[in-house]
């Protein structure tokens, strides 16, 4: 799975995030939920909780109906409430309040229109509907975090890393000033991570990715931190992880649909510690699963190195010639 441009989108804020993993063609159909991390292939989304941990969309919609009943609840309840001790006068808060939530749902179906345009790699279209969001004024800065992430994924996937690494770095204080709990969050600060490596800062990002105390929980956030940190290994030349680490890893990736860049990335552990055939037979995987995932943009020197060794591993040069014309993980 890809690490460097997860698309977020949104239902409502006070709900859990279905996370994109990769794009899909021309054609948008309604968001698809996979019902594993492992299942979630090229052109399907993933539910995450606030641990990071890809759950049922049975649970997502359970989660969602809970949700707009308590809204409902709520704005209905207010309502009452304010007309019994204010009169007529008090019946406008309820409205008010119906309002704003009404205007806040609204907003976040924007956000998943630009995260689904965007994995579609309608890139053009998804920008202009979050910079037009972000116009509006009083948004909700958890609203916004959404729509900077989005924008630091679009910027990401035409290979603008500066742009993305600013996006990114919005949305990181956004996240933390409002949604520190968010999947998103953490998921951002990977970006921001990768994105450094991109623009050749690598030094940094390696401090950005230490600065991070806590590990994650969940197996989503798991696969993106070992990626992460694969790439800022491979970024900087050095390899650091044991046997039994990398092992874990390789395994891991192999099980999962879209996970391109980790199983590359695992490549190029192998080879450092001189595991040619184990080296060559996670790279082969890498290039089988690059449907939709343009890491020449993305990871760009990942990319290059995946070329430099293609030839050496067995995989003919139509196998990657996809990858620059689609979206990303």
């Amino acid at each position: 799975m890809s690490t460097s441009s997860s698309s977020c989108s949104s239902n409502d804020p006070a709900l859990p995030e279905p996370v994109a993993l990769v794009p899909r063609k021309r054609d948008i159909p309604r968001m698809q939920l996979a019902r594993s991390l492992e299942e979630a292939g090229p052109r399907t989304f993933v539910y995450v909780d606030s641990k990071g941990r890809v759950r049922s969309p049975a649970l997502y919609k359970t989660m969602q109906a809970v949700g707009y009943t308590a809204l409902v609840a709520i704005v209905l309840g207010g309502t009452a409430l304010y007309t019994s001790m204010f009169g007529p006068a008090g019946a406008l808060v309820g409205v008010m309040f119906a309002f704003l939530a009404m205007r806040s749902m609204m907003l976040t179906r924007q956000i998943n229109q630009a995260a689904l345009l965007s994995s579609h790699d309608h890139l053009d279209d998804a920008e202009f509907v979050l910079r037009r969001l972000l116009r509006r004024r009083f948004i909700a800065r958890r609203l916004r975090a959404l729509a900077h992430h989005n924008l630091g994924a679009v910027a990401t996937r035409r290979g603008d890393h500066a742009e993305a690494l600013g996006e990114l770095r919005k949305a990181v204080v956004l996240y933390q000033a409002s949604w520190r709990k968010s999947p998103h969050l953490r998921s951002c600060q990977y970006g921001e991570v990768i994105a450094l490596c991109n623009l050749s800062r690598v030094d940094e990002a390696n401090q950005r990715l230490i600065s991070m105390r806590t590990g994650p929980q969940g197996d989503y956030l798991m696969v993106k931190h070992w990626t992460t940190q694969l790439y800022v290994s491979f970024c900087r030349g050095e390899h650091t992880h044991d046997e039994n680490d990398l092992w874990e890893r390789a395994q891991r990736a192999l099980r999962i649909t879209a996970s391109s860049a980790l199983l590359a990335l695992c490549s190029w552990a192998y080879k450092r510690v001189g595991d040619n055939d184990m080296s060559g037979h996670l790279l082969r995987e890498a290039y089988d699963r690059l449907e939709g995932v343009p890491l020449s943009r993305t990871m760009p020197p990942l990319w290059r190195w995946m070329e430099e060794h293609r030839k050496e591993a067995g995989v003919l040069a139509s196998a990657g010639a996809s990858s620059a014309s689609h979206g990303d993980l």
